[in-house]
């Protein structure tokens, strides 16, 4: 049996936007503790913002540093818990199917956007620059860019 196939059209803030929700979300299943610490930390600091006018005032809720410390020790808390890791530890690529086929839908999207920077701005010393790899069981995503 053929596999269905689809075509979405994205503009460019959109394809951002995938591309960053592939990444974190395979990250976040894997249990990289840094991708849900980074959620909480800015999640505070949009509140901060909003109390404050800043994103890091030292007097709301006792400050950046102290909110950083809270949350690097409840995410730590949160990988034991619930995947069973050590502090320094984390899963990766294969540890699970859907997060492997997010990561490489992620690769795709990134090295789209860094092919559609202007020449100049193209650094050929980061993963950006190199056309996806596949772990997942799934094939590559294709992008077609429109006119």
């Amino acid at each position: 049996m053929e596999s269905k196939k689809y075509q979405i059209t994205l503009n460019e803030r959109q394809l951002k936007a995938l591309s960053y929700a592939c990444n974190e979300f395979s990250r976040l299943i894997c249990g990289q503790d840094w991708s849900y610490q980074n959620l909480f930390e800015e999640a505070w600091e949009k509140r901060c913002k909003e109390a404050t006018g800043k994103i890091m005032d030292k007097q709301f809720e006792g400050g950046w540093h102290n909110m950083r410390a809270d949350a690097e020790a409840l995410c730590k808390q949160i990988k034991s818990r619930f995947w069973g890791l050590a502090p320094n530890a984390m899963h990766g690529i294969y540890y699970d199917e859907t997060a492997d086929v997010l990561f490489d839908i992620y690769q795709v999207l990134r090295h789209q956007l860094w092919l559609d920077r202007p020449e100049d701005e193209r650094s050929i010393g980061t993963v950006d620059a190199y056309p996806a790899m596949q772990h997942g069981t799934e094939e590559l995503i294709t992008i077609k860019k429109m006119k």
